[in-house]
Order: structure tokens, then sequence, then C-alpha cells
């Protein structure tokens, strides 16, 4: 069962999802939210695994409450659902800690895939997102001949992004936990990224993951 907080400011939105999210036997709506200081109080008092956050939320916005949620509720997993698809509002809520960004234009189809990815950990992005993060965000400097990532690098890459800690990682490979953070560390010069908001961007472009 997926728990799941809905925060938005508009009534109608709200109740649209619930309405729809509620017809599905492995997904419960256990909290809404009108602005983003409900969104947060209740993040916090509920521990939902998802919350579905409007990036313009009153009083608090959304790239705000995502920080303090992911800041208060590291497990909860936020998915920015908006009409709104600046590259700057994604990169602000990326660097917040969200790591799913849809469009309130996607179907119904879509809003359940990026629920059910960030129930497991793993990025999600509508294809207008993933485009905006291939067109605008994402360093377009690639390595040389002589700075490719080798197979575990790229594997590592791929955990990585897909929200895993140095420690889970270890256990999956069967690797220590040091390996994995040379090899992190070293995937990481390669592709002249700082922050794991950038490694998620990097492995989306090069398909390491899906959006």
């Amino acid at each position: 069962m997926v728990r799941i907080l809905l925060a938005d400011d508009h009534g109608v939105v709200r109740s649209g999802l619930r309405s729809f999210l509620d017809a599905r036997s492995d997904f419960s709506i256990c909290a809404e939210a009108s602005n983003g200081r409900e969104a947060i109080d209740l993040a916090v008092r509920k521990r939902p695994d998802v919350a579905i956050l409007d990036i313009s939320l009153s009083v608090i916005n959304g790239v705000e409450a995502t920080r303090q949620i992911r800041r208060g509720v590291p497990e909860t997993e936020i998915l920015i659902f908006t009409a709104r698809a600046d590259e700057d509002l994604v990169r602000e809520a990326l660097s917040a800690g969200a790591r799913g960004y849809l469009l309130k234009s996607e179907t119904d189809d879509q809003i359940i895939k990026a629920i059910e990815s960030l129930a497991r950990h793993n990025a999600y992005f509508s294809g207008s997102i993933s485009e905006c993060l291939l067109d605008n965000l994402i360093p377009h400097s690639e390595p040389g001949n002589g700075c490719r990532l080798t197979a575990r690098e790229r594997e590592v890459v791929r955990l990585v992004a897909e929200g895993n800690s140095s420690k889970t990682i270890a256990i999956m490979l069967g690797i220590s936990t040091k390996t994995v953070d040379t090899h992190r560390t070293a995937a990481m010069r390669k592709i002249n990224v700082r922050s794991v908001a950038d490694v998620v961007r990097y492995a989306v472009r090069t398909n390491l993951i899906q959006p």
C-alpha cells in the first residue's frame, strides 16, 4: 500500500486526484493540504510514502515545502505535479529534493507510473520535463575518449540516480561501501557533476534510467 499526501491550493484538483487514486487498491490518500505549511506539517505527522505537491502552493511554495519535507521526513519522496514547466523551477525543485516532476496535462497512466516509481525510490519525469533536462539543465560536455565510464561506474551511477545509498549499493553489488564510494567519486569526476541531482540528470540523458 502506497500512502500518499496531496497538496494543492485548488480543492477541485485534490478532489479529482483523490477520486482517481482512491479507486486503486494499492494507493491510500493519508492526508490533504491546501497550502505549503499544511503540507509540511501533515508530512511530518503522517509520514507518507509519496507527497504530491503543486509548485505554486500558497503560504510556503512547493519548492520550499519540498526542501522542508525532505529534511524532516527523508523517506518521503516528492512528486511535483504542476502546470508549469519552466526550466528554472525544474532545477529548483530537483535541488530541493524532488525526484519526480509531472505536468498536469499528463495522462492518468503517467500519474500512476510516477507514483509507483517514486514509491520504489526511483526518479520519474514526464516526457516534456526530460526534454527540458536534456536541453537546458544537463551539462553538454561529454567525457573524452580517455574518460569514459567503466561498466561498474555506470552501474553505480544508475543505482545512485535511482536513489540508493552507498550501503545499499554495496549490498546489491556484493562490494564494500568504500569501493562504491570510490566508483561514485570517479564517475562524478569523469562526467563533471557535483550533486545527486546532477547524477539523475546525467542518467536520464544517457538512458541509464527511464524517465
